[in-house]
């Protein structure tokens, strides 16, 4: 409770006894009420923002008017709880409380290794394998060549163009899954990319002819072996770029098989398109000196007189060929004529 009292010389507080006396003289001017009003009212004012409650209805704080006035003011009652006790009655602050999302954190996704089936080569089909992920994993795709993403590779598969020549590839897999972090995974890197042909077999597929295999544009530095078919099965020995023709494949097809080697890079294998089927050839070189022509080719050829000799002939016996022919039709094609003897 505060109570002010009017005085005529001088004011003065009560402590220690929950009421406040002021006294002053009777000639005080307003200056000094507004001064004492202000003071009562930031008081009150203090108590409620440091969360006093407000007094009982029975002790209401009441203002004269005489407070307000600006002449000398009656005698101004305040009533109600002692200020310590108001003050003493603040509730405790509450501590501020961080706000919360009241979001989980999201789960750590399992990411297998991905990896790449095919053969490193331009024009050659790749095909990301992912590995097995959570089921229900949304999963992407995305192809680089030495580390650097390809422009528009963000399917399953990937066919290499002569951009990726020389260069290693690898495919890297995110996946994503509602309440999981996304993973990425990359893939090891391929074998350097590879470029190869389709060889070709150039020359007469005849018997006692000679065949070569034409490998095409590969990679530069690229090293050849190479393998001689019948009707697609491997003729033993036949291994070098050249092939001469054997009777036993008469009526046969012929293909080569070229394989490409070289160091860092995918090694290919290709085989040709297969030629015709073989032909008995109308004729055949002699190299040696004999006087025989090989089993069917009677018809002797004297390359030095440009005569063709039948075993029905006085000079077949004593002529040593050049050449035997199948026929003598094919003796004439060649350009040889008949013996008159």
């Amino acid at each position: 409770m505060i109570t002010l009292f009017r005085s005529r010389s001088w004011c003065r507080p009560v402590p220690r006894s929950g009421r406040l006396t002021l006294e002053t003289n009777a000639t005080g001017t307003s200056q000094h009420w507004r001064t004492i009003t202000t003071v009562l009212t930031t008081t009150v004012l203090a108590a409620t923002l440091i969360g006093a409650s407000a007094p009982p209805p029975a002790t209401t704080t009441q203002l004269t008017h005489s407070v307000l006035s600006a002449s000398a003011p009656a005698a101004v009652q305040v009533t109600g709880a002692p200020v310590s006790s108001m003050i003493s009655a603040a509730p405790a602050v509450a501590p501020a409380v961080a706000p919360t999302t009241g979001r989980p954190a999201a789960k750590t996704l399992p990411a297998p290794t991905p990896a790449i089936s095919g053969a490193a080569a331009v024009g050659k089909k790749l095909i990301a394998r992912p590995g097995a992920w959570t089921s229900g994993t949304s999963l992407s795709y995305r192809w680089h060549a030495e580390g650097r993403a390809i422009s528009g590779a963000t399917r399953s598969t990937f066919t290499p163009s002569t951009a990726q020549q020389g260069k290693r590839i690898t495919v890297q897999v995110t996946g994503k899954l509602s309440g999981y972090a996304t993973a990425s995974k990359t893939s090891a890197a391929t074998l350097k990319v590879a470029r190869s042909s389709a060889p070709r077999v150039t020359g007469s597929a005849v018997t006692g002819k000679t065949v070569s295999a034409s490998v095409g544009t590969w990679t530069p530095s690229t090293s050849f072996s190479y393998q001689w078919r019948a009707d697609g099965t491997s003729i033993k020995g036949a291994t070098s770029r050249t092939y001469t023709v054997a009777n036993a494949h008469q009526g046969k097809k012929l293909s080569v098989r070229v394989t490409g080697k070289k160091s860092g890079h995918t090694t290919l294998t290709r085989t040709s398109a297969s030629t015709a089927a073989v032909k008995k050839a109308t004729s055949v070189q002699i190299t040696s000196s004999t006087f025989h022509c090989p089993k069917g080719y009677p018809v002797k050829g004297n390359a030095d007189s440009g005569i063709y000799h039948v075993p029905s002939g006085a000079y077949y016996t004593r002529t040593k060929p050049e050449e035997c022919f199948a026929t003598e039709a094919a003796a004439r094609n060649a350009g040889y004529r008949k013996s008159k003897r």
